[in-house]
C-alpha cells in the first residue's frame, strides 16, 4: 500500500490580498524532499502552485519555505522527518492567514517566509533583502593583477571567518523579529556578510571603513536586539546573531 501525506499549503493569487489555504495529499517515496513534493502537487494538481527552486542541493538558497511553522530550505527538509525532527526553541510566533483547521499530528503546514510581502504564493519579494545586502558592499575592490598580501591569507585567518563564508543568503534568518517590526533593519544576512568582508585580512582599510561606517547606523547593528533567532534557524549553521555580536563587540564605539 502506497503511503501517503496530507499538505496543507498557504495560497495567494498576485492580485488579491486575501491568502487561502489548500489541502493536498501526495503518495510519499523514500528520501522524499518538501521540494520534491511541490513539485508533485505541482505536476498532478494545480500547474500554478508558485515556489522557487535552483540547485535542490541546499547550497543555492532559493527554496527557503516555512514548513510546520518552522523556516528552512524545502530540498533539505525531509517529508518523513517533519513531524520528528526537533525544532528551534523560542521561535516567534508567525501568522501569515486564517489558517483553517490544521491537524497538526498529521499534515505538514506550507507557508511562504516571513516578515517579506508575498508575491504568489511561496514566493515573496526580496527586493529589500537584496537592497540591504548590497548596501554592504559584500565584495572586494582591487586592482587587476594586485600584488601580495591583499590576495594573499594565513589559513587560521581563512578558518576565522569560514562559517560566515557559508551564508546562502536563502533569507531564513530574516525570523527575526526585529525585521517584522522595523522594515529599514539591514537583517542577519546582510550584517553577517558586513563581517565575513571587514574581519578579513584581505579587506583594505578604506573598504572597512565604508562597511564599518554603514553596519554603526541605527537600523543595522544597533537596531539588534539580540534575539539569536536567526543562529536557531540558520540551515548552514552561520550564526549570523554572533557576527552581529562581533561587530559590535569589535568595531562599534560602545
Amino acid at each position: 500500500m502506497i503511503k501517503k501525506q496530507k499538505f496543507l499549503i498557504y495560497r495567494k493569487n498576485s492580485d488579491d490580498n486575501t491568502p487561502h489555504y489548500v489541502r493536498y495529499e501526495v503518495p510519499i517515496k523514500k528520501g522524499m524532499s518538501v521540494l520534491d513534493a511541490l513539485f508533485y502537487i505541482q505536476d498532478h494538481f494545480d500547474l500554478g502552485l508558485a515556489f522557487r527552486y535552483s540547485c535542490r542541493g541546499a547550497i543555492c538558497g532559493s527554496c527557503g519555505l516555512t514548513v510546520d511553522k518552522v523556516p528552512q530550505l524545502a530540498c533539505k527538509t525531509q517529508v518523513a522527518s517533519v513531524k520528528t525532527a526537533r525544532k528551534p526553541l523560542r521561535l516567534p510566533k508567525l501568522i501569515f492567514g486564517d489558517v483553517p483547521y490544521w491537524d497538526e499530528e498529521n499534515e505538514i503546514l506550507i507557508e511562504p517566509l516571513p516578515n517579506m510581502a508575498v508575491i504568489k504564493d511561496l514566493i515573496v519579494d526580496m527586493r529589500p533583502f537584496w537592497k540591504f545586502y548590497q548596501e554592504v558592499k559584500p565584495y572586494f575592490t582591487r586592482e587587476w593583477k594586485d600584488l601580495a598580501p591583499e590576495s594573499l591569507q594565513a589559513p587560521k585567518d581563512a578558518r576565522s571567518i569560514e562559517n560566515l563564508v557559508y551564508c546562502i543568503l536563502c533569507g531564513v534568518c530574516w525570523t527575526c523579529p526585529v525585521n517584522a517590526e522595523n522594515p529599514h533593519y539591514l537583517g542577519p544576512a546582510a550584517l553577517a556578510k558586513a563581517y565575513r568582508f571587514i574581519a578579513d585580512t584581505r579587506f583594505n582599510e578604506d573598504q572597512r571603513s565604508l562597511v564599518v561606517t554603514r553596519v554603526s547606523d541605527v537600523d543595522a547593528v544597533p537596531a539588534c536586539e539580540k534575539h539569536f533567532v536567526c543562529n536557531r534557524v540558520c540551515p548552514k549553521n552561520v550564526k549570523p546573531g554572533t557576527a552581529i555580536k562581533d561587530i559590535r563587540d569589535q568595531y562599534l564605539i560602545q
